[in-house]
Formats: C-alpha cells, structure tokens, sequence
C-alpha cells in the first residue's frame, strides 16, 4: 500500500514539475517574442512596461501622441530607434538602464518636454532633434560618447553637456538661441561641423586636428588650438568675434572670412596651402589689415574686399585662380601687380583697385599678354590725322592717375606722342 502512495506522489511530483517547466517555458518563449518585436508603439505606460523584461529589443520603439511621460525600464540596448514626434503633451521621457541605440534618436515636435534623463546613455547611431523649445538641459551622467550624425535645431538648451564625442561624421547644430556653449573633446570630422544662428555661443574644440568642412555662422568665439587640417572648406560668415586664430592649422582647401563686423585681427602663422575654393575675405568693417606669412600657394581665387590698407603674403609664388582686389583704403597692389607680370597668376582675371589712384592696379592677364602685340602697332598711329592725335592725347590725359592701362589704350597714348611730334616738326 504503501508503495503504491509513493509512486503516486512521485507521478504527481513529475507532473508538476512538467506543467511548472512548461510554464516557464512558455513565458521564456513569450518574453523572447516580446522582445524580437520589429516595432513597437507604446500608446500608454502599461506598453513599455511589457518590455521591461527584454535587456535587448530588436526593433524599433515608438512613442505616441497619447503619452504624458513615458520611462523605459530594463532594456539596456535598442538595436534599432528610438522615435517620439508631434507629442505636444509628453513631459518627460526616461531610460534608466539604457546604454545604446543603434539607430536614430529622433524627437520632433515635442512642446512641454523639459527631461530627457538617460544617465547610462553612452552610444547613438544617430540623434536628430527638431522644436524642443522646453528643454535647456539634458540629463546624460556617463556621457554619449559614441555618435555618427547629430542634429539638433530650435531647442532651448543652453549646452551640449553629455555629448562627449570623440569623432563624428557630421555636426549640425542651428537655431538654438540660448544656447552658450558648446564644448566636446573632437579629435576628427568626417564631413561637416555646422553651427549656425543659435545664442551667443561659444565654440571649443581643444583636441580637433582634422575636419573636412568647418562652417560657424553668428558665433561668439572659436577655439582649436590644435587644428591642423581642414579638407574641404573652412567658412566663417557674420561672426561676432573679435580675434581669429587657427595657430597650427596648416592646409585648407578653402578659406572664406565674409562679413565680420566685429573682426580686427585674424592668425594662420603656419597655413602653408589653400586649395581650389580658394581664398575669400570680404566686408569684415573693421580688419584692417592682415598677414598669412607662410601661404605659399593657392589654387583656386584671391576675393579681397574691405577697407583693408595691407595684406601681406610674404611667401605667396602661385595663385592658380583669378585675383580681385578691392579696398577702400590706400593699399599698395604693387606685389600683386609683380606676380600677374611675372604670370605667377594663372587665372583668367586680376584686377586690383584702391582709394589712392597711385596704388590702383586694373589689369587682365590676357590683356597682359597681348601687349607686346599692342606696342608693335603703336607706329601705325603717327599716319593719323592732327584732330585724331589732340583726342588721342586727351585721352591720355584723363587716364593718367591710374598706374597700369590696357594695352591698346597705351599703344593709342604712345601714337599721339609720336604724331604730335611730328606735326609740330613739320
């Protein structure tokens, strides 16, 4: 009898023991499914909460229009994105636990957020962050330090702290008006730094050596004490900083300096080369004068606009582009007008002019090479008649305060000389 019990209770036990492992296998399946979802919107708390079992989900994560706040516990990485747009209630949005995302963080159109608390965030695939005008801080404690593309546009952040990247592909950062600072440890770009029309921003980049394109538009002042190479171009357009310095930047392929009104002085002491944008400084009111001593060569065009009275290139032998010149103020063209003589300026065009007629320079490099030509034919002149001579030489006259003519004017001047010599002889 009493066997007969024990086996029984051995039977029951096996049978629990089955139904428990079914169970539980049956909830690891479900928590597996949950969490290889491709997407997922959450329309309410109780649809994150349903994930918070998964330390890895699969897929996407939406966050819709009817949440208030939305925190997403237990998930330690998003394989895919994170998004939440057009929300004009949603308050607060937390992840405690989550360390990456590897695709886009993407907020849009969020009117009342003011917390974005992710203290474990450390990589993003990508942010992309469009009318958060309640946020002004972000609450990243370790630090993103890994991200390929940001932007970030029309917030009210007043800085970028818990973005520590060490490289990035493209930074775009624009119309963020409190914005006062924006520091990061870059050491490269891939493709564009970007910051434009924000607050009275201040710019540091202490460890960047190499970018492909620099643009900073509306900017308070600008640090890369280490910068060495910019690839593309390097533009910097109605700035408010007073003092320009790029202390070891040494190649650019091109340099744009327009419409600074508050610029006096700029530094490039070791900038050797600029490549096919060429070289461009223009309207900046109050740069009165400035020096690249080591630029020894240019392959695109010189525009130099202002009312500057001295630009100085000291080492400057070939300038492949065009040349145009134009100050205000007394400058001295005469070392511009030497390399066009000596064909040191392969483009089509120069021309040089300033306040003093004395220093003015207007000539074409392929009126230059026709002068040879011009003066050959000057002899034919003396067969004109005495009427043609006086208004040749009255010609002459009117254009005597420019220090170079073109060369079929000076051929015209030379002619009346002769003719009038020869009809008072005679």
């Amino acid at each position: 009898m009493f066997g007969k019990v024990f086996v029984a209770a051995l039977a029951l036990t096996a049978a629990v023991s089955a139904q428990s492992s079914s169970a539980s296998s049956a909830t690891a399946t479900s928590t597996a499914s949950a969490c290889l979802q491709s997407e997922v919107t959450a329309t309410a708390q109780a649809d994150l909460d349903s994930l918070s079992s998964c330390t890895t989900f699969s897929g996407n994560i939406i966050l819709a229009e009817t949440l208030s706040s939305a925190t997403i516990t237990g998930i330690q990485e998003i394989e895919g994105n994170l998004i939440c747009k057009n929300n004009t209630q949603i308050s607060s949005i937390s992840a405690p636990s989550l360390q990456s995302i590897g695709g886009a963080f993407t907020l849009n159109g969020l009117t009342v957020l003011g917390t974005l608390s992710f203290p474990e965030l450390t990589s993003i695939g990508s942010i992309n962050w469009v009318t958060l005008p309640a946020i002004d801080s972000l609450t990243f404690t370790t630090g993103v330090t890994s991200c390929d593309q940001i932007y970030i546009s029309d917030t009210d952040l007043s800085t970028l702290n818990g973005i520590t990247l060490d490289s990035v592909t493209t930074l775009d950062i624009n119309n963020n008006l409190n914005l006062n600072e924006i520091e990061m440890p870059l050491t490269s770009v891939s493709d564009q730094i970007d910051v434009s029309f924000n607050g009275e921003t201040t710019i540091s980049f202490p460890n960047l050596i190499w970018a492909n394109n620099l643009t900073f538009q509306d900017v308070e002042s600008i640090s890369t004490p280490k910068l060495q190479t910019v690839n593309a171009s390097y533009i910097l357009i109605s700035n408010n900083f007073e003092k320009l310095s790029a202390p070891n930047l040494t190649s650019v392929g091109g340099l744009s300096i327009i419409k600074n009104d508050d610029l006096t002085s700029i530094s490039f002491p070791k900038l050797a080369t600029i490549g096919s944008a060429g070289l461009e400084i223009s309207n900046n009111t109050q740069l009165e004068e400035f020096s690249f001593p080591k630029v020894s060569a240019i392959s695109g065009a010189i525009v130099l606009s202002g009312s500057f009275d001295n630009a100085t290139f000291d080492d400057l032998t070939l300038v492949r582009g065009a040349v145009t010149i134009s100050s205000d103020e007394d400058f001295d063209c005469s070392a511009f007008d030497k390399m066009n003589d000596d064909n040191d300026i392969r483009g089509n065009d120069y021309v040089c002019s300033a306040a003093s007629s004395s220093s003015s320079s207007v000539l074409s490099s392929s009126a230059a090479s026709s002068s040879v030509t011009s003066s050959a034919s000057a002899s034919s002149a003396v067969a004109t008649s005495s009427s043609a001579a006086s208004t040749s030489a009255a010609s002459s006259s009117s254009t005597a305060g420019a220090v170079a003519f073109g060369p079929n004017t000076q051929g015209v001047a030379f002619g009346g000389i002769i003719a009038a010599l020869f009809f008072g002889i005679f």
